[in-house]
């Protein structure tokens, strides 16, 4: 056979290139499976169902590693769409290619869900059978009491009252309060939200004045309601509430929680008003409970006098037991606040058996310390004691333990002194006692937030890499190990909850030898893992760790984030790291979008405003609220915040702490009479948020160090233990150099303090 001409070879050779290239070309330009089910995922997450279908139809279930979850959640968006007869197909494609898949009941309760929205509850009752009481998670269990409660709507055959003007028929008792129970217990989730909604349509349409409901009834609508934010609807509920029913037990205590929510909503005339007028014909039983809420806006207008005999008069008078305790406390801490501690003393003193726990606590506290105050040393160390040995927080009986030592010290027994507070002073779970106890022996413990770094934390990027080998390379049987794959890649995809739900399938005893984990902390781990910290920290709240050494759960519990803020070594705008983790832990616990009802914004919950003034001293531009939602952006502002309150404060830390959570004036009302003292400056806030808010980031901070920087607090705070003991009535060293009496001028604080004690 002829050769071809090399020329013609050539051409042929070039227009086969030119009729491949398209297809290369549309082969480079396919997404991967991974890539669609990356994109179809986040589609799917802001509610574009549609689009987000187009990317889970191009993914093959039978060859792709999660083909259930591709199945899965294109039933997903058909429910979202309210498609529920290819939602239903894709449930039957589901369980028929899939079995076993822990998928199949979370797709029947979707339907189940998006089928009661369209109000097909026959669809509705079907899926619900198959999906009930197998699902986790709030959101669900919200979208499971909406359903739930509107099958109610159908099973329930009222006698039939006249229909509503909208021509509509009356709901059925039981479902009325079953959607308020559901909104009640889930005020912030859809399916709630849905079953408050239900309620005021009915509201609105008159069918709930026809269903002959108590008042208890509108007056858990109106707290609920409260809850949600919808102070217009609540307080529209309260007054129709108390106008129209007659006066019975369950209407004096839907009065008194109008009273306090007019409290709180500082409209303390119209609460005076209100009081005033209902404690004319109210019984015994609720009348000192009237006078408290009396005597507590009395309090909150600025007359304290008259709010303090009105707290003893209710309780010495013949009350309920916690009405009288409230009561004392109150009088009891006004007294303290007035400058009375010969008053305080005798009112705490009674309440030190009280049946309340929170008000057992403090006034065991504020009794001794009370005792401190009028120099009565020897009774005030016999109840430091007491409160020591008492079952309270580490936090609390280093707070005895602390001020035990300064009434030793002042008594001159510096020996003893001495020895409680080395013992402080090497304790991380102190919290801020364990740095006021250095203080008082001489050091200044806040030299480890102003020391160099050196290296204690270069490995932290490094731990979730390291903790995947370790599972990945354990010896899980066959059922587990796939488990563990699909956790993994659901990881990689990023479909965090998800991989959760796999892991928390797998066999705990042999995650507990593998990982070192407690009972309780695998989904902590799979979460951490993923990048879910406040998951994480959620999830280890109530499990136990051992103080004395450093395990897995407390880097779980205290988590490191440097892909908000770099190397965990580099200071951002000169403040240490940990202490913008043991804020951002306090705060908003590593949750990037969070968001409280007074308006602060992501991981250190700022105030707009306070972020607009720092950014213009910082001459940087005005961030937005999408700004704020960006944790690199909140990160560098709150930092240039914290730093702008540390220089004011001549490097106080305590007071720059406390005016991050109250503000300046707060502070400044605090710092005066404390003598330049921190200790007592924590003592004399008004505001228990912000007493709570300091104690716990200091002890946060504390705990970061233990944990990543166990060298570093040895060598500035533990090593503490070597000094000499203070000399008789000393009660530490002076503030640093250049501390203002009064603190300087700051931008606004992030977050409001609760008054009261």
């Amino acid at each position: 056979m002829r050769r071809a001409p090399r020329a013609a070879l050539a051409v042929l050779a070039a227009a086969a290139a030119l009729l491949l290239a398209p297809v290369a070309a549309v082969a480079a330009a396919t997404p991967s499976p991974d890539a669609l089910f990356k994109e179809g995922w986040a589609l799917l997450a802001d509610d574009k169902f549609a689009e987000a279908k187009v990317r889970f139809e191009r993914i093959d279930p039978k060859s792709f590693d999660l083909g259930d979850y591709v199945l899965y959640f294109r039933g997903v968006c058909l429910a979202g769409e309210g498609d529920v007869s290819g939602g239903s197909a894709a449930l039957d494609s589901l369980a028929a290619a899939f079995p076993d898949s822990p998928l199949v009941p979370y797709l029947a309760h979707d339907l189940a869900y998006a089928a009661v929205k369209e109000d097909d509850l026959g669809a509705a009752r079907t899926f619900f059978e198959k999906s009930r009481g197998a699902v986790l998670g709030n959101g669900r269990r919200a979208e499971a009491g909406y359903v739930a409660a509107r099958l109610m709507e159908r099973d329930e055959t009222p006698s039939p009252p006249p229909e509503a003007a909208d021509g509509s028929a009356p709901p059925p008792a039981k479902a009325a309060w079953a959607h308020l129970d559901n909104f009640s217990a889930y005020t912030v989730q859809d399916g709630g939200i849905r079953s408050m909604e239900r309620i005021w349509k009915w509201k609105s349409n008159g069918s709930l004045d026809r269903l002959d409901l108590p008042v208890a009834f509108f007056g858990k609508l109106a707290k609920a309601l409260a809850m949600a934010g919808e102070n217009d609807r609540a307080k529209a509920i309260y007054k129709e509430t108390i106008r129209k029913y007659p006066p019975s037990d369950d209407y004096y205590t839907v009065l008194l929680d109008f009273a306090e929510f007019l409290r709180r909503q500082w409209d303390t005339k119209e609460a005076r008003t209100l009081l005033a007028k209902a404690a004319e014909g109210a019984p015994a039983a609720f009348k000192s409970e009237l006078d408290f809420l009396f005597a507590r806006v009395e309090w909150k207008a600025g007359r304290s006098s008259d709010a303090r005999n009105r707290f003893l008069e209710i309780a010495s008078g013949n009350v309920r037991p916690g009405t009288a305790e409230r009561a004392r406390y109150q009088a009891a801490w006004i007294a303290e606040e007035d400058g009375d501690i010969e008053a305080a003393v005798a009112e705490f003193g009674k309440l030190r058996a009280a049946q309340d726990e929170s008000i057992r606590q403090e006034s065991a506290f504020r009794h001794a310390f009370a005792l401190y105050r009028l120099k009565r040393y020897a009774e005030a160390i016999a109840a430091f004691e007491k409160g020591e040995k008492a079952g309270f927080s580490s936090v609390e009986r280093a707070r005895h333990a602390y001020w035990k030592a300064r009434a030793l010290s002042e008594s001159g027994d510096a020996a003893k002194a001495g020895a409680v507070m080395r013992s402080l002073a090497s304790d991380p779970g102190a919290g801020p006692f364990a740095l006021f106890a250095a203080r008082a022996l001489g050091r200044d413990p806040f030299e480890l937030l102003n020391a160099p770094p050196s290296g204690e934390t270069s490995a932290c990027a490094n731990e979730k890499a390291q903790l995947w080998e370790k599972i990945r390379k354990a010896d899980w049987g066959e059922p587990d190990a796939d488990k563990v794959r699909r956790a993994g890649r659901l990881i990689e995809l990023g479909v965090v909850d998800y991989a959760v739900l796999e892991a928390d399938r797998i066999d705990r005893t042999k995650v507990r030898r593998t990982i070192g984990l407690v009972e309780g902390g695998i989904p902590a781990l799979f979460r951490y893992l993923a990048g879910d910290l406040r998951g994480a920290i959620r999830e280890t709240s109530a499990l136990s760790t051992d103080p004395a050494s450093v395990g897995l759960i407390d880097r779980l519990q205290y988590p490191l984030a440097p892909e908000y803020m770099g190397d965990c070594e580099r200071k951002i705008s000169g403040v240490d790291p940990l202490v913008l983790h043991s804020i951002i832990r306090q705060e908003s616990q590593f949750q990037a979008n969070a968001l409280s009802a007074a308006g602060a914004v992501g991981l250190m919950q700022l105030m707009p405003r306070t972020a607009a003034e720092v950014a213009r001293k910082e001459k940087k531009r005005k961030p937005t609220r999408r700004d704020l939602l960006r944790p690199d952006r909140n990160v560098a502002i709150g930092a240039a915040y914290l730093a702008r309150l540390l220089r004011g404060y001549g490097g106080d830390f305590v007071r720059a702490v406390a005016a991050y959570n109250a503000g300046d004036p707060a502070v400044a009302r605090w710092w005066d009479g404390a003598d330049g003292d921190p200790a007592l400056f924590l003592e004399r806030m008004t505001y228990r948020e912000t007493r709570f808010y300091v104690r716990r980031v200091f002890f946060n901070l504390l705990q970061y160090y233990r944990i990543y920087r166990p060298e570093m607090l040895a060598r500035y705070l533990t090593s503490a233990r070597e000094e000499a003991p203070p000399a008789p009535g000393a009660s530490g060293t002076p503030p640093p150099a250049g501390s203002p009496a009064a603190p300087a001028s700051a931008p606004g604080s992030p977050a409001a303090g609760t008054p009261g004690g």
